[in-house]
C-alpha cells in the first residue's frame, strides 16, 4: 500500500476517534464546567456583623446555609454580643458586607459615619422578645408606673435595643422621676451579663433581649415580666443593611442572599419540627422553653416585606404600608424626645431605604407575595360596666391639647396634638382599648366641671374617629372633672402644676379577650 493511500486512512481513523470521543464525553465536559462555574460562584462571600438574637436565627440556621451555597454564595455572620458602636465602626471600613440591627440602633450609631449603608429587608419585629423582668413582690401589679421610681436599680445593655425600650416607655408614659434622674440606671455590655445580674439578684428590674430573657424567666426563680415589646408594635423592627458599594457591585448577589433567605424562611415554616430540632440543637434550650420564645419574635417573610414593610404591592391597596419608614419616623422622634440625639438625624427617610432588591424579587416570584394581607382588630363593644374591669396598662405622655377658651371645641394647636397621639394609638400601640379622659382645674361648679371635661373627652375621640378612623368601639370617653389631679413631678412648681390640671389624657386598656 502506498503510503499516501496509508496516511489518509490513519488521518481519517483518527478523524472518527475524535468525533466519537467528542460526542460521548461532551456531557462530562459540560458538566464539569458546570461545577467549575459553580464552585467560582460560591467563592463568593458576604461577611454580616450581628449578635446572639434569636431573631438573627435564620440567617445562620443549617437551612440558609444550604440555600446559600446553591446560590453561590458563603454567608458568615458574626456575633459582637451587642456592641453595636463596635459594628458599625467595622461596617464603616468595610470589614462587613451588611449587618443586621434594630433601627432605632442604626439610626443612632450610622449617625457618625453618615450611614454607610441601606436597608434591604425587615427581618423581624420584637413582639415580646426584648423586656423588662423583676420581682413580683417588687413588682405586684406588673405595670408601667411602678418602675417610675429613682431608687430602683435598672440594669440594662447601654447603647441597646434595651435602653431604647427603657427610653420609650418613659417618654411614652411620662415616667418623670426616672427622666429627672440617673442613678437608677446600671449599664452593662450585653444581654449575657444582666442575664447574669439576674441571677444573683444584682439588681431590681433588668432588660433583656432573647435567649437570654427566656432564660432568666426560666431559670431565676420569682421573676415576672412587668413591661416589653409584646405591649406595642412599629419601634423595635431589625433590618439588613448592605455597604452601597457592596450593592453598586455585587447586587446580583445581594438578590441571591435575600432569594435564599426567604426560601429558608419558607422550609421552616413548612417543616416546624426540623426548624424546632435545629434550634434546639444551636441554641441549647429546652423545647418548651423555644416554643414559648418563638410567638415573641414575628419573622417576615416576602410577601410581607413587599407589602407591609416596602409598600411595594400595587394590588394591595391600603394594606401596603411603608412600615420601615414610618420606623424611622418613630425611632427618630424617640431619640429626639429622650434627647439621645439633638434633631432628627436624617431629614428623608428614604435615602437608607433601597427597595430596588424586593422589588427584583417580586417580579421574578409573584407567587410569594399572593397571600392576602393581615386585618386589624375589630374591637367589639363594651358595656360601661366591662369598660371599668379592664386592667390599665398606663397613661400616654402627651402635650397638653388645648381647646377654644371655655369651650369644647379644639383649637388648631389641639387639632394637630390629636393628630401626632393617632400616630401612636393606631401604628405602635393597636391592640390596647383607650379610655379618654377628661380633667378640668378645680372651680366653684363642679358639676360644669363634669360636664365640660367630658364634652372635651368627646371631641378628642371624635376626632380621632372622623380623620383617623380609630375604632369608635375601641375608645371610651370619660369626664371626670377635677377630682382625679395627676401627681405632682420631682420639683415641679405650683404653677406648672397648676397649668397640666386641664388636660385630657389616654390610658391604655388591656382585654383579654382579645
Amino acid at each position: 500500500m502506498k503510503r499516501s493511500v496509508l496516511g489518509a486512512l490513519i488521518i481519517l481513523f483518527l478523524g472518527c476517534g475524535a468525533i466519537a470521543a467528542w460526542y460521548y464525553l461532551r456531557p462530562i465536559v459540560a458538566e464539569r464546567q458546570r461545577l467549575r462555574s459553580s464552585d467560582a460562584r460560591a467563592t463568593t462571600a458576604i461577611a454580616i456583623g450581628g449578635d446572639g438574637y434569636l431573631g438573627y436565627w435564620f440567617l445562620t440556621s443549617p437551612e440558609m446555609h444550604k440555600q446559600a451555597a446553591r446560590a453561590g454564595l458563603v454567608v458568615t455572620l458574626a456575633d459582637d454580643g451587642g456592641a453595636y458602636a463596635e459594628r458599625l465602626d467595622k461596617f464603616s471600613r468595610g470589614d462587613y458586607d451588611a449587618i443586621v440591627l434594630p433601627v432605632s440602633s442604626y439610626l443612632l450609631h450610622g449617625l457618625p459615619h453618615d450611614y454607610p449603608g441601606v436597608i434591604v429587608a425587615a427581618v423581624s419585629e420584637s413582639r415580646g422578645a426584648d423586656g423588662i423582668l423583676g420581682t413580683a413582690s417588687r413588682f405586684p401589679r406588673r405595670s408601667v408606673e411602678e418602675l417610675d421610681d429613682a431608687s430602683l436599680r435598672i440594669v440594662y445593655t447601654a447603647d441597646s435595643p434595651s435602653q431604647f425600650l427603657l427610653d420609650l416607655t418613659c417618654v411614652d408614659f411620662d415616667l418623670s422621676h426616672l427622666v429627672e434622674s440617673s442613678g437608677w440606671r446600671v449599664e452593662v455590655a450585653g444581654s449575657r451579663e444582666v442575664l447574669q445580674r439576674a441571677q444573683r439578684r444584682d439588681g431590681d428590674a433588668f432588660v433583656l433581649w432573647e435567649p437570654e430573657l427566656s432564660r432568666a424567666l426560666d431559670e431565676v426563680p420569682g421573676l415576672v415580666s412587668i413591661w416589653g415589646s409584646d405591649k406595642f408594635a412599629g419601634y423595635i423592627v431589625d433590618v439588613i443593611v448592605f455597604r452601597r458599594e457592596f450593592l453598586v457591585s455585587h447586587e446580583a448577589e445581594v438578590v441571591r442572599f435575600l432569594e435564599a433567605y426567604f426560601r429558608a424562611l419558607a422550609v421552616y415554616a413548612s417543616q416546624p419540627e426540623q426548624m424546632l430540632a435545629e434550634m434546639r440543637g444551636s441554641t441549647g434550650l429546652k423545647r418548651e422553653v423555644i416554643e414559648a420564645m418563638l410567638p415573641k419574635i414575628d419573622w417576615f417573610d416576602l410577601h410581607e416585606n413587599c407589602v407591609r414593610q416596602f409598600g411595594l404591592s400595587p394590588g394591595a391597596g391600603a394594606l401596603a404600608t411603608d412600615g420601615v419608614v414610618n420606623c424611622i419616623l418613630q425611632c427618630s422622634n424617640v431619640l429626639v424626645r429622650t434627647k439621645r440625639l439633638e434633631k432628627a438625624p436624617i431629614a428623608d427617610p428614604y435615602s437608607i431605604v433601597n427597595s430596588s432588591i424586593l422589588k427584583t424579587l417580586q417580579d421574578n416570584t409573584p407567587a410569594a407575595i399572593g397571600r392576602d394581607g393581615g386585618l386589624a382588630l375589630d374591637f367589639a363593644p363594651l358595656p360601661d360596666e366591662a369598660w371599668a374591669r379592664l386592667r390599665a396598662v398606663g397613661t400616654m405622655r402627651i402635650e397638653p391639647i388645648s381647646f377654644q377658651s371655655g369651650r369644647n371645641l379644639l383649637d388648631e394647636e389641639g387639632e394637630a396634638r390629636v393628630d401626632g397621639i393617632a400616630k401612636l394609638l393606631v401604628n405602635n400601640y393597636p391592640s390596647y382599648r383607650i379610655a379618654v379622659r377628661g380633667h378640668t382645674g378645680p372651680g366653684s361648679d363642679e358639676q360644669a366641671n363634669l360636664q365640660l371635661s367630658e364634652e372635651r373627652a368627646q371631641a378628642v375621640a371624635q376626632r380621632l374617629i372622623a380623620v383617623h378612623a380609630v375604632d369608635p368601639d375601641r375608645m371610651h370617653a370619660e369626664g371626670h372633672g377635677s377630682s382625679q389631679p395627676p401627681p405632682r413631678k420631682p420639683g415641679e412648681s405650683e404653677r406648672s402644676f397648676l397649668y397640666r390640671l386641664p388636660r385630657v389624657e389616654f390610658v391604655l386598656l388591656e382585654d383579654s379577650r382579645l
